[in-house]
């Protein structure tokens, strides 16, 4: 603990700056990093099995900045810890120590149980596989089996395809896809769990693990003499190692069989096509199947191997019932075998031939110890009354089928019980997951979506995994990319650029760019069509013209009455009759006093004038509301004073309306209101024409004597803006430098930098 403190205190240091102040501080670290250095290249030369071909740490920090240099460091630090516990296990055992309490250790390979790198080239099994792998999900999946052994229905008479009937889910009417349904379904549900799995036993140990070996399979031959043995068993556990990096749907890789007595490893990928021969020992429904977590292994037996499981016992649902502090199997192991493993090897490349030893005890170790577990399990249970639901809920997991993600079921009922490839929360939208995980802007929808179907065609294609092909994070990268989109903006990503992305970065470019463009374009037509939507909205409705023809002629009808009064409206009247020399030109009004005289052509002339002025001020417009017709008469100059109202022969004096006022005419006096007929008058640039009279009158400019304001600057200095005080100002402070243009809000569309952007005055 002292050297722990005193390393980390020292860490905690700049201990470069110290370096650089002081050559002799310098030197003592160089050689007393180098002196710890020496000591670890030892400590990994004395504890590897093969110390021939364990790399050395150089000295420099050019050398161990990285983390790959300190891996082997770590691994070999684990192997002493593991060692010590070991030790003291020993130890504790030759003090009297009871025996059920020992430890066990899964065995250290030394460099050969190094994981593959998943990226590393292996050639792909899937290319030596006698039916070939078919992605096109053009139809439903069909079970892989043409018998069906230990059945209580027969394989003929389900091996239909079901049309499921409608369901209503909050008044919604669903209708699920076409599917085949569950081979062993009705047999799960009624077949009884044999007597033996109710009674408490006394658990049975399992064989010696440092004494004995599994037994490799992969011929079949070796197959059928490992089925022959497992049809006597009562109980066997079963596991399997899955590979989904370099497949579409996955490959199941390995699967390990254990009963009683011996072990066996099973090479999944060599008699892939031979293996639908141990549906005699899973469906039987008098050989418990032991699995710890089944809930995958049920979809890539029935997907992969035509393989379905009756009397599925599931150690993860009776860790659960028995509320265990965790659910792991390898707690399991830990607790109840007294077996401790490793996690190194859980991601590991279960494709590679031959298996390396250390994989293959890793391998048998799911297992070895399963039965063991699992009597005590079933003890506990049993002394718990829990054995029922534990049992209940194994054979819903057995129930699981797999299907294609094209025919996933969207009704509850079915969903729960279906896996597909791609299980998303929102299947019609399934890349809306990867929207909301790294929080990417909605206007950048379509570019996900559109790289989310490239990524999956490919992936279908090439049948490789979509985050091979494409992993999210990078996907999430090449989305943000502004336009214009090249071959260079792909391949300097600042994510890791995947091999499928570098082959095909002409291609994306072009998609990503063409999407971004369409997007602009869309966005768009949705402004031009609020704006037309808005523009509607605003006009008004044409009229038609000959409608407003007629209803001009019924005005003039039914104000004919008004036009027979008025002389001057009419074909008699001297006013509108062309001037002939027979016609008369002058009148004389007689009186006590004198006679006087008024020539008619100058009244005329002024007639004429006026009333082709009052003319030219009137604007007329029409609107028909249904069968109301309203007419109105905006006056816009202020009628002026005829001089011949006190001519008694000419002129027909009538009720002048006030502004404002309606004024109805009418031949008849019974008014009928669908031909009512409205006159407005509004004087609305009154006032408008008083301020032009009165600018009128005004008296003229003297432009001669007038103030000379272009030469005169002491007025012009006297408008000046005074610059107010700011007692609060500093006095030396310069002058204010110009104000930050505000940065553009992130999230914004391409349409809204185009036309709100710099330099754009839109």
């Amino acid at each position: 603990m002292p050297t722990i403190r005193a390393a980390s205190s020292l860490a905690a240091q700049d201990v470069n700056f110290y370096k650089s102040v002081d050559a002799n501080i310098s030197d003592e670290i160089d050689k007393r990093g180098e002196r710890l250095l020496t000591i670890t290249n030892d400590l990994l030369r004395t504890t590897s099995s093969s110390s021939n071909d364990v790399e050395q740490l150089q000295f420099g920090k050019d050398h161990i900045t990285s983390e790959a240099s300190w891996r082997p460091v770590g691994n070999i630090i684990d192997s002493i810890f593991e060692k010590i516990d070991f030790t003291f296990d020993q130890l504790n055992k030759n003090n009297g120590s009871s025996s059920t309490n020992e430890k066990q250790y899964l065995e250290d390979g030394g460099n050969d149980s190094v994981p593959h790198d998943s990226n590393q080239k292996i050639s792909k099994p899937q290319r030596n596989f006698k039916i070939p792998v078919d992605n096109s999900e053009e139809e439903p999946f069909k079970p892989r089996i043409s018998t069906k052994p230990n059945s209580l229905q027969p394989w003929n008479s389900i091996n239909k395809l079901v049309n499921p009937e409608p369901v209503f889910e909050d008044s919604i009417e669903l209708i699920d896809p076409p599917y085949y349904a569950h081979p062993y379904e009705y047999e799960i549900d009624n077949q009884p769990y044999p007597d033996s799995i109710l009674e408490k036993t006394e658990p049975i140990p399992p064989k010696d693990w440092s004494t004995t070996e599994a037994t490799w399979v992969e011929t079949t031959e070796d197959l059928n003499k490992m089925i022959d043995i497992l049809s006597k068993s009562t109980e066997i556990a079963v596991d399997l190692e899955h590979h989904d990096y370099r497949s579409y749907y996955g490959i199941v890789s390995l699967m390990q069989i254990s009963n009683r007595e011996q072990d066996w490893i099973i090479d999944t990928i060599a008699l892939r096509d031979d293996l639908m021969r141990l549906n005699e020992v899973f469906t039987n429904p008098n050989i418990v199947k032991v699995f710890h977590g089944a809930f995958m292994d049920i979809i890539w037996l029935q997907r992969d191997l035509g393989l379905y499981i009756v009397s599925l016992f599931d150690t993860y649902h009776a860790s659960r019932q028995l509320g265990f502090a965790k659910f792991s199997l390898q707690y399991l192991l830990d607790t109840f075998a007294h077996f401790r493993t490793s996690k190194k090897y859980q991601l590991a490349d279960w494709r590679i031939r031959p298996l390396p030893k250390a994989m293959m005890a890793y391998a048998r170790s799911d297992t070895h110890f399963l039965l063991y577990i699992f009597d005590q399990l079933r003890n506990k249970l049993i002394d718990a009354d829990k054995l029922s639901q534990v049992l209940f809920d194994s054979r819903q997991v057995a129930k699981r089928r797999f299907e294609y993600t094209k025919f996933r079921p969207v009704s509850n009922n079915l969903t729960n019980k279906v896996s597909c490839p791609i299980m998303a929360s929102n299947p019609k939208e399934p890349w809306s997951s990867i929207m909301y995980q790294y929080n990417v802007p909605s206007f950048k929808k379509p570019v996900i979506e559109v790289l989310y179907n490239w990524r999956d065609l490919v992936a279908r294609q090439e049948d490789e995994s979509v985050r091979y092909i494409m992993p999210n994070q990078l996907l999430v990268t090449l989305a943000s990319i502004e336009a214009p989109v090249d071959v260079n903006k792909i391949l300097n990503a600042p994510s890791y650029v995947s091999e499928a992305v570098r082959l095909n970065a002409r291609e994306i470019a072009v998609l990503i760019d063409k999407t971004l463009k369409e997007s602009e374009q869309n966005d768009w037509a949705i402004v031009d069509k609020y704006n037309n939507q808005t523009l509607d909205q605003s006009m008004t409705q044409p009229i038609d013209i000959e409608f407003v023809n007629d209803a001009f002629d019924n005005l003039i009808n039914e104000a004919s009455y008004m036009v027979d009064k008025i002389s001057f409206m009419t074909d008699d009247s001297s006013v509108f009759t062309p001037k002939s020399s027979n016609s008369q030109t002058s009148t004389y009004e007689y009186n006590e006093k004198d006679v006087k005289r008024h020539n008619f052509s100058d009244i005329s002339q002024k007639r004429l004038v006026n009333t082709w002025n009052k003319l030219c001020s009137l604007s007329q417009s029409v609107t028909i509301p249904g069968e109301l017709l309203e007419i109105e008469i905006e006056e816009e100059v202020e009628p002026e004073n005829d001089e011949l109202t006190e001519s008694a022969e000419l002129e027909v004096e009538e009720p002048k309306p006030k502004t404002g006022q309606q004024v109805l005419f009418s031949k008849d006096k019974d008014i009928n209101p669908d031909e009512l007929i409205t006159l407005r008058k509004n004087n609305k640039n009154k006032n408008k024409n008083r301020k032009q009279l009165s600018q009128e009158d005004e008296p003229s400019i003297d432009y001669a004597n007038a103030d000379k304001i272009l030469i005169d600057s002491t007025k012009k200095q006297d408008r000046k803006k005074k610059r107010s005080f700011d007692p609060n100002a500093n006095p030396d402070a310069g002058p204010r430098a110009a104000k930050k243009k505000k940065n553009m809000t992130a999230g914004r569309t391409s349409t809204f930098k185009m036309k709100y952007g710099k330099g754009n005055k839109k």
